[in-house]
């Protein structure tokens, strides 16, 4: 998978960039982003018309995955969570939207798409990828260590749901202008974490990502791996659950 990678499930208000002290990433500067609760579901159709969409932070501009890098290429991503779902949202501007893949599973990565990446307990090795392309295809894996995942279409989450609109043409050619995207995650599905719905203060570990294949090539990250592959976990950043209510 672009050179592999896996995907997640998460959210919302507030974005710092501080020292985060884990077993597995000491000392690094990764993100820490503030998930408030959201007190109105989100229905989940890719339009990002929900009123408290305004009310949830955005993650911290994604980066260069290889070397961190920032670019005039702009990717803005937001989360929320309550008692049965965690919701991301995406909105990618694109002058050239393009991807190929229909069918659930298919290998996304290879084409245009956006990316989470989910590990709610960061002692032990399994997380989460789920990825959506513009034409509103899913790749949802349940991966029990670096990159040996169940095969794909042995595990299909019942309860994922996702959505996109699109301001252009998925065809690769010019003149499009974005294309969005939200995903909701069942917390049921989070097998690893400690306490569901989670508790406030709680942190799970997390990665966004998008692949860019037209015009250039390019991928992006929130917490940039500096290397080329997405599934490295001691490089997410962390999402912490909050008591900030939105409605």
């Amino acid at each position: 998978m672009i050179k592999a990678r896996l995907s997640l499930w998460l959210i919302g208000l507030g974005i710092v960039s501080v020292t985060v002290i884990t077993a597995s990433a000491q000392s690094r500067n990764l993100p820490v982003y503030e998930v408030s609760r959201t007190a109105t579901p989100v229905k989940v159709d890719g339009k990002l018309d929900d009123f408290v969409w305004t009310k949830a932070a955005r993650f911290r501009d994604f980066r260069l995955n290889l070397d961190g890098s920032s670019s005039a290429f702009k990717t803005e991503a937001r989360a929320l969570y309550d008692d049965n779902f965690l919701y991301f949202s995406f909105r990618c501007p694109d002058s050239n939207i393009w991807a190929t893949f229909k069918r659930r599973d298919e290998h996304l990565w290879e084409e245009e798409v956006v990316e989470v990446f989910l590990q709610a307990d960061p002692n032990q090795s399994s997380y989460i990828e789920l990825e959506v392309n513009p034409l509103g295809t899913m790749l949802d894996i349940y991966l029990l260590d670096i990159r040996k995942p169940l095969h794909y279409e042995s595990w299909n989450s019942q309860k994922l749901e996702w959505g996109i609109q699109l301001f252009g043409t998925v065809d690769g050619k010019d003149n499009d202008k974005e294309w969005t995207c939200e995903i909701a995650i069942p917390m049921e599905d989070i097998v690893t974490a400690r306490n569901l719905p989670p508790r406030v203060g709680e942190r799970w570990r997390l990665n966004l990502y998008r692949v860019e294949k037209l015009p250039t090539p390019a991928l992006f990250a929130w917490s940039p791996t500096f290397k080329d592959d997405f599934h490295i976990p001691s490089m997410f950043g962390e999402i912490v659950f909050t008591n900030n209510l939105v409605r």
